[in-house]
């Protein structure tokens, strides 16, 4: 299953980003935004990998039922 990437911004020695960008354009205002106003280099982060636990795969293995028994 394919995940929906995302793009968050970091601004250089303030806090941990939290928000999720859906759209580029979008997370590149932001940085652009908050580097005028805390006056700091800013970074867009792209997501690029997922990873997932996950502890149990239920699969249904009943037969098709057009079988002929």
């Amino acid at each position: 299953m394919k995940s929906t990437s995302f793009f968050m911004v970091y601004a250089e020695g303030q806090q941990t980003p939290t928000y999720k960008h859906t759209d580029v354009n979008e997370a590149e205002r932001e940085a652009k935004r908050l580097s005028e106003k805390l006056d700091c280099k800013t970074y867009v982060l792209a997501s690029i990998k997922s990873v997932e636990r996950i502890k149990f795969a239920i699969e249904d293995c009943r037969p098709d039922p057009d079988l002929p028994f």
